[in-house]
């Protein structure tokens, strides 16, 4: 019998459509796509990228609003992001979305700060 994948996107972005932040965008997104795809534990969903765009309201960012009604309607187990400040620049909003993910129990994992946000030490490291 086969263990059941975890099923993995990433989310990336970056806030500026200059060519210094396109091959920023470019390398995150091969990057993670790679990353994901070489795990034999893990099942590919998608690399949610918002490019251009600034972290600090969430509304405006079409890709992250994607990735996180897709986590609700149960496709995803687990994001990876770069860093906190990749997923959101606003404290509350990055505690309002870690918070109702964790509730449904999907993970958001911030390679950075090497947190992992279902784990007992999730929010305060």
């Amino acid at each position: 019998m086969t263990a059941k994948k975890l099923r993995v996107a990433a989310y990336c972005r970056v806030s500026t459509d200059n060519d210094e932040q396109l091959n920023s965008y470019n390398a995150q997104v091969n990057y993670y796509t790679n990353l994901i795809q070489q795990n034999e534990e893990w099942e590919f969903i998608n690399v949610y990228a918002d490019f251009g765009i600034s972290g600090t309201q969430v509304k405006n960012r079409a890709e992250f609003q994607r990735m996180i009604s897709d986590e609700k309607m149960g496709l995803i187990d687990m994001i990876i992001t770069k860093s906190i400040s990749r997923f959101a620049r606003n404290t509350i909003d990055t505690l309002k979305y870690v918070r109702e993910l964790k509730e449904i129990v999907v993970a958001v994992k911030f390679e950075k700060e090497n947190i992992i946000t279902t784990t007992e030490h999730g929010e305060t490291r």
